[in-house]
């Protein structure tokens, strides 16, 4: 029987809605509103618990596969890990000594981590990135960023890891023009200063290969960023900087600013998606790591511990406007305790329907099984069962089981697989 034309009308409707969600994941180009890139941040502080510090290499090996299973298992596409935190680095470099949080005696554990972890991550089918801070030596102490020989010192160190490893790319985070021994040194210098490292490193790495991509994670606020040299207003009007942008808005909606109630991380998100002038990739920092703490853990920051949905609101902000992608911070907060009940309902948005095909050929009386999977694996434990339709079953019908059969001598048709408001759709095509 034919479809009628309003359950059609309703499909496209729907289709338009759901764009960002339901059928977002088929390309690897990040697009707009698509959530085509999917991040995680590991820091230095997970190591030991995530049993990657001071082990053999079976055992570094063995925990790492355990970390990329649930980081795949959780939808990321991308993993930005730490490899140089304080003047350091977690490989055998000939510039800084080991990292004290990957080998306490800052010796060689016996082989070499960043090797193995960007294998690992590669045979997991996920991106990584060699996460840099710049300029930090302690806490308290940073490399001047107004001396060539810190530029040199860094741009060493990005050469090591482009010329030796196969990283998909170099992340930087918002450790710039930090103590109060450079409080003399003016925002507009400060700015010029960190520009010249930045250009050096973008120019560096696109000489190496055009693949590897080079992104930087300023802090959320973006008139503290602009204060400690971040130039994101330059990073997003021209080219030649970045490949990427990850503004680290780490607030909820119900922030108590000026004694008003203020929706802080809407507003600070319209703000960057404002000051992207030239429309670079730009993928959200969101503050994992607060979620379900107590009411004065982040005070004046209420909305985390009023509410479980955060995340999820957050997840349909950035799909709904100009952004292509998100990263959690941390890994080691996934799914934990606290956090399980704002992971579940961003999952509950995230989820979208894979299938085997979304283009068949056939000839009248032809048939081909649909498979369709709910992703990301975690989310398919708990998801509904997936059901199939024809939005034409005079040129081809599905039956339960996903079993395409051609009907017409020729035309095409979509045919979905749906659940819970979700759906993807496979055109068949008919011919003779």
């Amino acid at each position: 029987m034919r479809v009628v034309v309003k359950r059609l009308v309703l499909m496209l409707v729907l289709g338009l809605f759901l764009a960002a969600g339901g059928a977002l994941m088929q390309g690897r180009e990040a697009k707009a509103g698509t959530m085509e890139v999917r991040a995680v941040w590991v820091c230095f502080y997970e190591y030991s618990s995530i049993g990657l510090s001071n082990r053999t290499e079976a055992a570094f090996r063995k925990n790492a596969k355990t970390m990329y299973k649930k980081i795949s298992d959780y939808g990321c596409t991308d993993v930005y890990f730490h490899v140089r935190a304080f003047d350091d680095a977690i490989y055998p470099s000939k510039i800084v000594g080991w990292s004290s949080y990957m080998s306490s005696n800052k010796q060689s554990p016996g082989y070499d981590p960043l090797k193995i972890l960007v294998e690992l991550a590669h045979e997991q089918g996920l991106k990584f990135h060699a996460w840099m801070n710049p300029y930090r030596v302690t806490y308290d102490k940073i490399l001047d960023p107004a001396k060539k020989k810190s530029i040199n010192r860094i741009l060493g160190q990005v050469k090591e890891i482009i010329n030796n490893y196969e990283v998909d790319g170099i992340h930087f985070d918002d450790y710039f023009y930090l103590g109060s021994k450079y409080d003399g040194v003016k925002a507009k210098t400060r700015r010029k200063n960190v520009n010249k490292l930045v250009k050096k490193i973008y120019s560096t790495v696109k000489k190496k290969s055009k693949k590897i991509q080079f992104g930087i994670s300023p802090a959320g606020n973006y008139e503290y960023s602009m204060s400690i040299g971040a130039d994101v207003d330059t990073w997003m009007s021209k080219k030649g900087y970045i490949d990427y942008i990850v503004p680290q808005i780490y607030w909820s909606d119900q922030y108590k600013l000026n004694g008003k109630m203020t929706k802080l991380f809407s507003e600070r998100l319209a703000l960057w998606q404002k000051k992207n002038k030239i429309d670079i990739p730009m993928y959200i920092g969101l503050g994992l790591y607060r979620a379900g703490t107590s009411k004065e853990t982040y005070k004046p920051d209420y909305g985390w511990s009023k509410k479980s949905n955060n995340l999820a609101t957050q997840l349909k902000k950035i799909m709904d406007g100009n952004c292509e992608g998100y990263s959690l911070f941390a890994y080691s907060d996934i799914a934990t305790k606290a956090t399980k009940k704002e992971t579940k309902k961003f999952l509950n948005v995230l989820a979208w329907i894979e299938l085997n095909k979304t283009k068949v050929t056939l000839k009248k009386g032809g048939t081909f099984k649909l498979e369709a999977s709910w992703k990301p694996a975690v989310f398919a434990k708990s998801a509904s069962k997936l059901e199939f339709r024809s939005m034409d079953e005079e040129v081809a019908t599905i039956d339960k089981n996903g079993v395409i059969t051609a009907v017409a001598e020729k035309g095409s048709v979509i045919v979905q697989a749906y659940a819970d408001g979700k759906f993807v759709d496979c055109k068949v095509t008919i011919k003779k």
